[in-house]
């Protein structure tokens, strides 16, 4: 919605769309819409982490290719070992990477469960 939106059509034309396409309520999207000072930074932060962290992961494989070829090519023990020590390196970058990117995707689901059980809660005080 936020990319539609953001090319210029008018929301209510997008959320008679969605709501059609994805077969929810046209009422659910405009709360969805009407929360986004919530889920749109959320939003921006993922989509700048996941294009920071590919930038680093095409480093990471250069740096591993030439390490590579140097322990390949190396004439003596050192260069091979310190060859050796840089992939390892980068494989605990990379691996760092990746576990940053579990930790940021299950933070949003946990606060998704915990939006969840706040609106459940509100919904139980309103009957009683």
């Amino acid at each position: 919605m936020l990319d539609a939106v953001s090319t210029g059509l008018h929301p209510s034309a997008v959320v008679a769309q969605l709501a059609e396409k994805y077969d929810v309520t046209e009422r659910a999207l405009w709360s969805d819409w009407q929360r986004r000072e919530k889920w749109v930074p959320v939003l921006l932060n993922l989509e700048k982490y996941a294009g920071f962290a590919e930038m680093i992961e095409q480093k990471l494989n250069a740096v591993q290719k030439d390490a590579w070829s140097i322990y390949l090519k190396a004439g003596n023990e050192s260069a091979r070992v310190g060859a050796l020590r840089t992939v390892l390196e980068a494989l605990g970058i990379h691996r760092d990477i990746v576990q940053t990117g579990d930790v940021i995707e299950r933070l949003g689901r946990l606060e998704e469960i915990a939006q969840k059980q706040k609106m459940h809660r509100g919904s139980r005080s309103v009957i009683h």
